[in-house]
């Protein structure tokens, strides 16, 4: 048994979706509606909180508390999405637009939770009341990588034919071999573990994640919605990019006064921060001129997964995730951010560069298919 379920070209519209146009008069591909893209947009909420949150501890019990999983999905949720629609809103964006749109999400550390300002574990290089480390780990490496781009390249391999995210990323990501990923995916498990602490904790939190993710997948992939459309399609058009955008206002305008306002700092502090908001919104405009215009040619089916495949490595990450809580705490909290330290300064310094090297608009991604339906993004 899988997930996939395979439909021809000339099945009927799947419940949730109408009938887009043809130029020709023809009926084509069917355009989905917004009760069937908020099934996509949970899927997508539910991946960025697990991997960005869950995996480190630091919201363990995301999906086990309902009044936490609604707060978390909607808060990561409309930051994804709302960033998601800008870089994808005129074409597919390269790696270093989806980097910078990253990295203003991750800005969020500084108003809503003030950690960038005032982390909990102390200040380790304090600069105009910014903490330096902590920018360094969780905009330019923890939320661009794992709350953005990781959600939106699993997101699409699994609720699309394409693989366009994932190809963008560094080679020294994608070009791992098969022991290398077994190695990897053991160091997660048991990273995910240390940072818990207990066997208990780590097991619950593990099994929540996966239950979540699995059924949001599931849920999704129900009536062959996975093999219709690509990611642009699934993505908000501007008419609910811009209703998301109110919604995260809105979030703001509540958070900002009541989450850890004693840690909102000086004047000085604010200019900093608003000159690295309108630094990286430069870049990530720029960046997006670069984006592809046409639409790449699907590179595959929908992730398949046999049920006992998924048991196999479910199981697998609960007992390293177990294993792992027998050991320190401290060895996890290290081993994360010399690691994310590391990719997210040559994340910087290659996006640096890519901004000075790179002419406006000279593309280097493979050539494409145009589709007839990219212009349905923006209606």
């Amino acid at each position: 048994m899988t997930f996939v379920i395979r439909m021809s070209s000339g099945e009927p519209p799947i419940p949730g979706t109408v009938a887009a146009p043809h130029p020709g008069g023809m009926e084509k591909t069917t355009t989905p509606t917004l009760r069937t893209k908020l099934i996509f947009w949970a899927l997508l909420s539910v991946l960025s909180v697990a991997i960005a949150e869950v995996s480190v501890a630091s919201a363990p019990f995301a999906f086990v508390n309902p009044v936490e999983t609604a707060f978390l999905t909607l808060f990561y949720g409309s930051h994804l999405l709302l960033f998601a629609w800008l870089g994808f809103r005129r074409g597919w964006p390269t790696l270093p637009a989806l980097w910078l749109g990253g990295v203003l999400f991750g800005l969020y550390e500084f108003y809503i939770t003030k950690v960038l300002w005032e982390p909990p574990w102390g200040d380790v290089i304090s600069l105009a009341h910014i903490d330096v480390v902590a920018l360094v780990v969780l905009a330019f490496f923890w939320h661009p990588f794992m709350a953005f781009i990781l959600p939106l390249a699993i997101g699409e391999a699994v609720g699309t034919r394409g693989r366009w995210v994932a190809r963008q990323l560094p080679a020294w990501f994608t070009g791992a071999s098969r022991r290398s990923i077994l190695i990897a995916f053991a160091i997660v498990g048991l990273t995910h573990g240390l940072m818990t602490g207990s066997p208990g904790v780590a097991i619950i939190s593990t099994a929540s994640a996966l239950s979540a993710f699995l059924v949001t997948a599931s849920w999704w992939r129900r009536g062959g919605r996975a093999t219709r459309w690509g990611l642009r399609d699934l993505l908000p058009n501007d008419k609910q990019g811009k209703r998301i955008a109110l919604v995260l206002a809105l979030q703001y305008v509540v958070f900002i006064p009541l989450w850890n306002a004693d840690s909102i700092p000086p004047l000085l502090g604010h200019v900093i921060v608003w000159l690295l908001y309108a630094g990286f919104a430069l870049l990530f405009h720029s960046a997006l001129k670069d984006s592809i215009s046409s639409s790449p040619v699907p590179t595959g089916s929908p992730a398949i997964w046999p049920r006992n495949r998924v048991i196999q490595w479910a199981g697998a990450l609960l007992f390293l995730s177990a294993l792992g809580s027998l050991g320190q705490p401290e060895i996890g909290f290290v081993v994360v951010w010399i690691g994310a330290i590391v990719a997210g300064l040559r994340m910087l310094v290659g996006t640096l560069r890519h901004a000075v090297r790179t002419p406006v608009g000279d593309a280097t991604a493979e050539p494409a298919v145009v589709r007839d339906d990219d212009q349905a993004h923006t209606s």
